[in-house]
């Protein structure tokens, strides 16, 4: 596994909503656009999702005003497992364990 030291834990496909995730997650803007990782809650499978909608400063928003790019970061982001891993159950092959949840930002107002 690529970045994690926690095993990744073969698990049957099961869809399964989980709890908002407020830790493990770390929200990058290197290159211009957002991208999220960290590791699976449900079956630690490593998860990079990037978000190319999240473009800060490509477009202006209102009133002109000075805006860092953390400030157009949303705070929560809804993710799903789309790990390597195979799953047994998963007869779509839609990749990832079947668990989603929604990823906050950090607070501090950094990602």
């Amino acid at each position: 596994m690529k970045g994690t030291d926690v095993p990744h834990v073969s698990k049957d496909y099961e869809i399964k909503n989980l709890p908002d995730q407020v830790s493990g997650f770390s929200w990058n803007l290197a290159g211009g656009a957002l991208s999220i990782s960290g590791a699976c809650p449900e079956c630690a499978g490593e998860i990079d999702q990037p978000l190319p909608d999240v473009i800060p400063g490509a477009v202006s928003k209102g009133w002109p005003r000075r805006r860092s790019p953390e400030d157009e970061v949303p705070e929560r982001v809804y993710m799903r497992c789309d790990c390597e891993y195979a799953h047994r159950g998963d007869d779509r092959e839609t990749g990832g364990c079947g668990a989603a949840w929604t990823a906050v930002r950090p607070s501090g107002g950094t990602p």
